[in-house]
């Protein structure tokens, strides 16, 4: 199945086309293309993965800058999310199937097909916090695809490692307010209760359960996991906030470290390097944030 183009907006240099595509098992996603006006775009692309809770909505100003450099960029959301969730009938999470690995190894998957063939190599993944996952969780033929990594604010997830902002908070949450509250409502409801956010309940039990685990998703399932963690061969260059207040620098280095056949780096982004008083966790990719964006980009791009 190929994507279609719903529609098509202008915005000074960068062309935004909105994309219907199709996950691995046929699943319509809502996606947003990025693509350069006039000059010769730069070579491959960049897809952009976003965090547990987050729609591609919010990577919208990143994109576009992005695409303002030469990039094209696609975005999407995976089922259950933003603009996929809206094509569901009903729009509605009750009753929706599928988890993580799902999100990975279906939606994932499917739109990095359908970006390398509408743009080929290389393929550069940005994936911001569990969006990183998506890429090393997909199984070896989707990895096959990615030249390149690039996790900013993302880490493995067990929650003793967490920052302490978060950490104070994670019991309520993995152990009393996930588990209830999805039963309740069959589904996530994060939105109302201040948390993560609106997530289907197969994502919320699986996300739970992997961050009590003090190996995390590798321990808690290694049968399902480890094969594709080897599977990722291409470079990792991962962008660790110093006051991320949920993953730590310590999160950071025990993903990759999972990653045994990767080549792998961490950077650390204060700040004070770029001229900022804050970043946090999700600021990364804020629009008021835009003086780090020169940095991921060096690091798609080194």
């Amino acid at each position: 199945m190929d994507e279609t183009a719903d529609t098509n907006l202008t915005q000074g240099t960068v062309q935004a086309s909105t994309l219907t595509l199709h996950a691995a098992d046929g699943t319509p996603l809502a996606a947003t293309l990025y693509q350069p006006n006039g000059a010769a775009p730069v070579p491959g692309a960049v897809l952009v993965a976003g965090a547990l809770g987050v729609t591609q909505r919010y990577y919208a100003p990143f994109c576009t800058w992005l695409a303002e450099q030469g990039h094209v960029v696609m975005s999407f959301d995976p089922r259950g999310m933003g603009a996929s969730l809206a094509q569901r009938p009903g729009a509605s999470l009750k009753g929706l199937g599928g988890d993580l690995l799902t999100w990975a190894r279906q939606d994932f998957a499917g739109a990095v097909r359908k970006l390398t063939a509408l743009q080929g190599a290389p393929l550069v993944v940005v994936g911001h916090s569990l969006g990183a996952h998506h890429a090393v969780m997909s199984e070896a033929a989707t990895q096959a695809r990615i030249t390149k990594l690039v996790p900013v604010a993302a880490g493995a997830g067990y929650w003793r490692d967490w920052a302490w902002p978060s950490r104070w908070k994670a019991p309520l949450l993995l152990h009393v307010a996930g588990p209830l509250l999805t039963a309740s409502y069959g589904y996530f409801p994060g939105k109302r209760w201040g948390m993560v956010g609106d997530l289907p309940a197969g994502v919320m039990l699986q996300w739970t359960r992997w961050c009590r685990h003090p190996k995390f998703a590798w321990g808690a399932d290694p049968e399902l996991l480890k094969p594709s963690l080897s599977a990722a061969r291409y470079p990792v260059h991962a962008i660790s906030i110093s006051d991320d207040e949920a993953m730590t620098k310590a999160c950071t280095k025990t993903l990759l470290d999972a990653l045994p056949n990767a080549k792998k780096r961490i950077q650390v982004v204060q700040p004070a390097d770029v001229g900022l008083k804050s970043i946090g966790h999700l600021g990364a990719f804020r629009r008021e944030n835009a003086a780090v964006w020169p940095v991921l980009r060096s690091a798609i791009t080194g």
